[in-house]
């Protein structure tokens, strides 16, 4: 090594103001040693966290003193051994107190820390981080984009339809949060495979369907999905929109063993709105312009409206529960009940079915049948329903025909032989005394319990039929009375 140049260096720092200097050799290495002026035995070994020494970068202030910019130090990190000094590199900025501000540390196994002085990764930022440019390249190349990279995904999650490089984020971590994307949006341009998502706006699939998978072993073949396909993995598989709306334009919307879930709508323009396992849940709206709204375990409840403009409302197994529940060419059809807490049931063109209730703040509409497993009220509430009743209306009914089918006999018996006709007398004592007819309810009992339709009826035939015996038997007594008379006129 050529020492030469390094005295010259020195002495331009007393006979020049603008100085540069150049190391060069064949072999170059620069050394600064500590205790490089004590004797061999003198030398004292470094220890762990001691400083190995600093390089400052300095000028000439209006103090008149040279004041530290910038400064580039190194630590020891460790206890040395023969053949090895651990040590880190440390990058200081910030005028008079700069050894507060360490910016960035490299230690001796190539961790970069930014922010922190002890990183725990290759890179390690404690901070916000701003990437100024239009693609980050990462991992291996990735088939979804023109040059595009993304991490390398194994199958060790036991996702084995994934491909090989896809961008994994909270891969194996220990958290239990998501992804959040705020404003304006995320674009997949191929499969989106998440535990958790989360958006303050809408999620939206203009060609694919929104499906989410939960349980070990999802029923859907995840080596062919659809173009535009979203799809969640998890114990629940639930899709979660905070305050934004679910939108399919022509696909479905798909929770297979979780919810559909939003703060605001839930809508598909030309699929359907399906939850296998859970329950399809929206704060406003539920709503499908050309398909079905199915929760084939859960229930169907919006705090506003659910609606299917040209398909079917099906909760086989769950409720459908809402201000308005509306079918406009399909059936409305839920296993437990069928609820408009402020408005209509309403199914114009086909059947409202509820395995429990029907229950409407104000009409059922259905341009079939209605069927209700338990009981149908109109304008009565629990409360008030009669036991032993089906069926309970308070007002007025007006319909085409209505019929009756009873389960005791028809009174023709009162034309049997054995079947002792009253007397008029005996009526006369009877209606003295109680101010009715026997047999027939009092004013009062109709009055307390109403009257069975059918059973009425037959009261009043049984009536008619033992007046018409009264008026036969009286005729014939007539015509003996009137042939004595003729008898008695002719001697």
């Amino acid at each position: 090594m050529k020492t030469f140049p390094i005295l010259a260096l020195f002495l331009g720092l007393f006979f020049a103001q603008d100085l540069s200097a150049q190391i060069s050799g064949q072999v170059v290495d620069l050394y600064l040693n500590r205790y490089n002026s004590a004797t061999t035995g003198a030398k004292l070994p470094v220890e762990d966290g001691e400083i190995l020494g600093t390089m400052h970068f300095r000028g000439w202030t209006p103090g008149d003193e040279y004041q530290s910019s910038t400064a580039i130090r190194t630590y020891v990190t460790g206890n040395p051994t023969p053949g090895f000094l651990p040590g880190r590199l440390a990058f200081y900025t910030g005028g008079s107190d700069l050894f507060n501000h360490e910016r960035m540390t490299i230690l001796e196994n190539g961790n970069v820390g930014i922010g922190l002085s002890n990183p725990q990764e290759l890179l390690d930022i404690n901070g916000n981080t701003i990437v100024r440019g239009r693609r980050i390249f990462l991992g291996l190349a990735s088939p979804f984009a023109d040059g595009g990279e993304a991490f390398t995904h194994t199958d060790t999650d036991g996702f084995s339809g994934l491909p090989g490089d896809v961008l994994a984020i909270n891969y194996n971590g220990d958290f239990e949060g998501g992804v959040f994307v705020g404003c304006p949006g995320l674009r997949v341009c191929g499969i989106l495979e998440t535990e958790c998502f989360k958006t303050t706006k809408n999620f939206i699939a203009e060609q694919g369907n929104v499906v989410a998978f939960g349980g070990a072993s999802p029923a859907v073949d995840c080596d062919t999905p659809g173009e535009g396909d979203f799809i969640a993995y998890g114990n629940n598989g639930d899709f979660i929109a905070k305050h934004g709306n679910f939108i399919a334009e022509a696909g479905d919307l798909q929770a297979l063993s979780g919810n559909v879930f939003a703060d605001q709508n839930i809508a598909s323009q030309n699929g359907n709105i399906t939850a296998t396992n859970g329950d399809v849940v929206a704060r406003m709206n539920v709503q499908a312009l050309t398909g079905d709204i199915t929760a084939l375990s859960g229930e169907i409840s919006a705090d506003q409206n659910i609606t299917s403009q040209n398909g079917h409302l099906l909760a086989p197994n769950g409720n459908l529960v809402a201000q308005n529940v509306t079918a406009s060419t399909g059936d409305v059809e839920a296993s437990q009940n069928v609820k408009a807490l402020l408005g209509n049931v309403s199914a114009d063109f086909g059947d409202v079915t509820a395995g429990q209730n029907i229950i409407a703040a104000n009409d059922v509409d259905a341009g079939n049948d209605v069927s209700a497993g338990n009981n149908l009220r109109v304008g009565v509430s629990t409360a008030n329903m009669p036991a032993g009743y089906r069926a309970a209306i308070a007002g007025k009914l007006i319909c085409e025909e209505v019929r009756v089918s009873l389960q005791a006999d028809w009174p023709d018996y009162v034309f049997e032989e054995n079947y002792k006709t009253p007397t008029p007398a005996e009526w006369e004592a009877f209606i003295k005394a109680n101010k009715h007819l026997p047999g027939v309810p009092s004013a009062a009992e109709v009055a307390d319990q109403g009257i069975a339709l059918g059973q009425m009826q037959a009261i009043l035939l049984q009536k008619i039929e033992e007046l018409t015996l009264i008026v036969i038997k009286q005729q014939k007594e007539i015509e003996l009375l009137r042939n004595r008379g003729i008898e008695e006129l002719r001697n």
